[in-house]
């Protein structure tokens, strides 16, 4: 039910350029949340952990188990949980 719902995206955003100087300027606290069963990216030198995030510089590394698209609805409460442990300072 999950896969039926979901809407396509155009996968234009995805190669578009950003400018991220600002961005990296900013001294915010930065946490990244890693759900480990995510094979969107394959592990390794485009994978999430610790290839993307490391983009963050100093980062607070939270880690749960699911994946970006079904955990959100079979497990919502526990997605919740992981962002406030990931938005505490």
């Amino acid at each position: 039910m999950i896969y039926q719902n979901a809407k396509p995206e155009p996968a234009g955003p995805l190669f578009e350029k950003l400018d991220l100087k600002t961005f990296y300027t900013l001294e915010l606290p930065k946490s990244y949340l890693y759900l480990t069963s995510d094979t969107a990216l394959p592990q390794g030198s485009y994978g999430w952990n610790p290839t993307q995030a490391s983009h963050l510089g100093q980062f607070r590394l939270i880690t749960g188990d699911g994946d970006h698209m079904t955990t959100a609805y079979a497990a919502p409460k526990y997605l919740e949980e992981k962002l406030y442990e990931a938005s505490r300072d």
